[in-house]
């Protein structure tokens, strides 16, 4: 049965690494899987690439503490989250 745990959860976790997983908690964090590139920051508004999408976090005093292996997190008060798909856009 672990044997056929672990396949099913590799599978899940091969299927999802594509994809961008934004996390908002309590209004004071935001957590994007999948970065792959950091466009700005600064303390009003943060814009990165994740997935085939731009994700953009508005809010006032925001700071990215970390950026590793793909996962940014945003602290600070945060006052919206924005998703924008990207289709056949080139970076900026």
């Amino acid at each position: 049965m672990s044997e056929v745990w672990s396949k099913l959860v590799g599978g899940l976790r091969a299927a999802t690494f594509r994809e961008m997983c934004v996390t908002v908690t309590g209004g004071r964090l935001v957590t994007v899987e999948n970065v792959s590139h950091v466009y700005e920051c600064n303390e009003i508004m943060v814009r990165v690439r994740a997935a085939d999408s731009d994700v953009i976090i508005w809010g006032e005093g925001l700071e990215m503490g970390s950026f590793k292996e793909g996962t940014v997190r945003i602290s600070g008060q945060i006052t919206s989250v924005e998703l924008n798909r990207r289709t056949g856009a080139k970076d900026d």
